[in-house]
């Protein structure tokens, strides 16, 4: 009798370990069914994420490229008003870069160490984009320089720079570009003679001088304007160059030769053209107009 007993006990007992290893395997298939859907969301929403970086990254770098190498702010203006006609688009995408933002800064995996850094790339090129906007909208080219050149004031650049090559010793560089209104140090000239180069620039309208006595020591360089990234400069010789020469120079997508003597330069920036903007409309001008002009040159 007692075994008939202990037989039912191990039965049942069997049983009810049978059913509770059924409820869990159950329970599980449950648990892996529901987090499918989750997974699947998680991995939409991280696509998603990186999506809308993306976007605003190269639409940041594309506003960073138009507003410091153009001479106005119509491109910028030209990207904002397309960034608003599709506010059905932009709006989610700004949603999103900001949910990712905030996410990134909260939490440390791995994808969200990844985004933190270019939101932090986006941060840096909207406050550059801001402050290129933000500086005096200025236009150059070579027809605005050659009317700038023409007549007295030509001279009185000739004579700047002719002067302050002779101030500085041999195997001297000169780099000053004045900013803000501000007179920075220099260890070739004083004080006095920096505030005196720095009015007698003004007076011109230029903006800094490059002096080379050790590896250019045939001209000077007067600044002229910085639009964006990219400064436009006159190279004066001290000799009159030969046609030989001339013709080397305007090979150079950055120099177009003025006269004998005076050369237009532009120097791109890090970012932007790298090459002088008009100059073969302005050199096609001038061949119809009138010979290239000739300047006297003291030595």
């Amino acid at each position: 009798m007692s075994y008939f007993f202990h037989s039912v006990f191990i039965f049942i007992a069997t049983l009810d370990i049978s059913r509770s290893a059924e409820r869990r395997q159950a329970m599980k298939k449950s648990d892996n069914e529901t987090s499918r859907p989750a997974n699947k969301e998680r991995s939409f929403l991280r696509f998603m994420r990186y999506a809308a970086v993306a976007v605003v990254t190269l639409y940041m770098l594309v506003m960073l490229i138009g507003s410091t190498t153009t001479n106005d702010d119509g491109f910028v203006y030209l990207a904002l008003f397309f960034a608003l006609m599709l506010f059905y688009i932009t709006i989610p995408i700004m949603g999103l870069w900001i949910y990712s933002f905030a996410k990134a800064v909260m939490r440390h995996t791995k994808t969200d160490k990844i985004l933190l850094w270019f939101h932090i790339v986006d941060l840096l090129l909207l406050g550059v984009i801001v402050y290129a906007l933000n500086l005096p909208s200025r236009k150059c080219d070579a027809f605005i320089m050659a009317e700038y050149y023409k007549g007295e004031n030509g001279w009185w650049m000739r004579n700047i720079a002719d002067r302050y090559r002779r101030m500085l010793p041999d195997s001297t560089r000169l780099v000053v570009e004045f900013e803000n209104g501000s007179v920075p140090q220099s260890n070739a000239l004083s004080e006095q003679d920096m505030e005196k180069l720095k009015s007698e620039l003004e007076d011109c309208g230029c903006i800094g001088i490059e002096i080379n006595n050790y590896s250019c020591p045939d001209y000077s360089t007067l600044r002229f304007r910085r639009i964006g990234m990219g400064m436009y400069s006159f190279r004066l010789y001290d000799r009159p160059l030969t046609r030989q020469r001339q013709n080397s120079i305007n090979a150079d997508e950055c120099l177009i030769v003025y006269n004998d003597s005076t050369v237009f330069e532009f120097r791109g920036g890090v970012i932007g053209v790298q090459y002088f903007v008009g100059k073969h409309e302005f050199m096609e001008t001038r061949n119809k107009t009138a010979p290239m002009d000739t300047v006297e040159v003291t030595n």
